[in-house]
């Protein structure tokens, strides 16, 4: 995870979401989940934020595309950062709303445990370029450090092969020559930091370069989901 810079409201925003959705909340200011889903209001400004935070997941903080698709690892879709179980009047509130990726979502559900992205420092996360698993910055004091594997571990980042893997094939494309450093910023901002700020072309490159030398290791690498 990264800082994410909280964006502005559309135009649109008062009069497609928080205007009826606060007439809804009062008139049944205790909604069932039934409720909920016939007023989701929040739905109207969803390309309205995924096209202010350029299609990035405020919670793995890469790129993910709009809509589910079969070649998609995930699609999108709105956090209540708040979850509305909680506290049913940020439900449609702008400042409560977090672009992520869904399946991190579902994950996130009504739980509190997990750091929001407008408010975390950058550092506070890292990446490990032999595993490729995240860790919290080992200089952040202890509560801090377990408040961010509290994160880690509810999202199920390091657990979830496919996040793993998309990590380590980005890193390798970068490796490979195959992913500009300007494009993998874009697309992968969390990845490019880390790049950054471990000086990966100094101290990891070199070995990376060895390993896409070899045949048999470039080979195992793909078999292991690490590279296409």
């Amino acid at each position: 995870m990264i800082r994410v810079q909280v964006p502005l409201p559309p135009p649109t925003y008062e009069t497609q979401v928080r205007a009826p959705g606060q007439a809804f909340l009062t008139a049944n200011p205790a909604p069932t989940r039934a409720d909920w889903q016939q007023h989701r209001y929040w739905r109207h400004i969803h390309s309205d934020l995924y096209e202010q935070v350029h299609g990035i997941c405020s919670y793995c903080a890469s790129f993910t595309p709009r809509r589910r698709s079969p070649a998609s690892v995930d699609h999108t879709s709105i956090d209540h950062f708040v979850p509305k179980s909680r506290n049913s009047a940020l439900a449609y509130e702008w400042s409560n709303f977090r672009l992520c990726r869904a399946r991190l979502n579902n994950r996130k559900a009504d739980f509190e445990d997990v750091l929001d992205p407008y408010m975390i420092q950058d550092g506070w996360f890292r990446l490990s370029f032999t595993t490729f698993a995240l860790s919290p910055d080992p200089t952040l004091p202890e509560e801090r450090q377990q408040e961010i594997r509290n994160s880690i571990a509810r999202l199920e980042l390091n657990n979830d092969d496919s996040y793993v893997n998309e990590r380590a094939r980005v890193v390798y494309s970068y490796a490979d020559s195959k992913l500009p450093f300007a494009e993998l910023t874009k697309r992968y901002p969390f990845i490019a930091a880390e790049l950054a700020s471990q000086d990966f072309d100094l101290v990891h490159l070199p070995q990376f370069k060895l390993a896409l030398a070899n045949p048999r290791l470039r080979g195992a690498l793909i078999r292991q989901g690490w590279m296409v």
